[in-house]
C-alpha cells in the first residue's frame, strides 16, 4: 500500500471554499433582515392584542373595568383610576415600529361583561420595511390582528 503523506486542503480548495460561502451569505442577509423585521412587527402587535385579552379577562373576573391609553408610541393600562401599566413602549426593543393610524379617541375600554368600546382599528407600521399589522377590535370583545406585507 503506498499512501501520500500529505494531507489536508489545498489553498485553491480553501478559497474557493470561502468564495461559496461568501456568495450564499451575500444572498441570505437581505433576507433574513426582512424576516427579522417582520417578526419584530409581528411581535409588537401581538403584545398588545394579547394585553387588549389579558385586561379583558381581568375585567370579568374582577369585575372592574379597564382601560388602555394609547399615546405616542406608548399605551398605559388604568383599573378606574389606579395605573396598572404605565408608558408601555409599543416595539419595545425596536424603534422602527411605529402607530400609523391611532386607536379611535386614543383609548380601548374594557368593561365588565367582555365587551370593548369603542370597536375600531390600530395599525402599526414597520417604518423600513413598510409593513403593516392591523389589531381590530369588535365591540363584542373580539380582538383580531392581520398582516400586510
Amino acid at each position: 500500500m503506498n499512501r501520500n503523506p500529505s494531507r489536508g486542503f489545498t489553498l485553491v480548495e480553501m478559497l474557493i471554499v470561502i468564495a461559496i460561502l461568501g456568495i450564499v451569505l451575500g444572498i441570505a442577509a437581505p433576507n433574513f433582515t426582512r424576516y427579522r423585521d417582520n417578526a419584530n412587527l409581528k411581535e409588537a402587535a401581538r403584545d398588545i392584542s394579547s394585553d387588549i385579552q389579558l385586561y379583558k379577562q381581568r375585567a370579568i373576573a374582577e369585575n372592574t373595568n379597564y382601560e388602555i391609553t394609547f399615546s405616542g408610541n406608548t399605551y398605559d393600562v388604568n383599573k378606574g383610576a389606579t395605573p396598572v401599566v404605565r408608558g408601555k413602549r409599543i416595539g419595545a426593543n425596536n424603534a422602527a415600529i411605529v402607530i400609523s393610524s391611532p386607536y379611535p379617541g386614543g383609548k380601548i375600554e374594557l368593561e365588565t361583561r367582555g365587551t370593548l368600546k369603542p370597536s375600531g382599528e390600530l395599525r402599526l407600521k414597520h417604518s423600513r420595511r413598510g409593513s403593516e399589522a392591523t389589531i381590530t377590535t369588535s365591540l363584542t370583545g373580539r380582538v383580531r390582528v392581520t398582516y400586510a406585507y
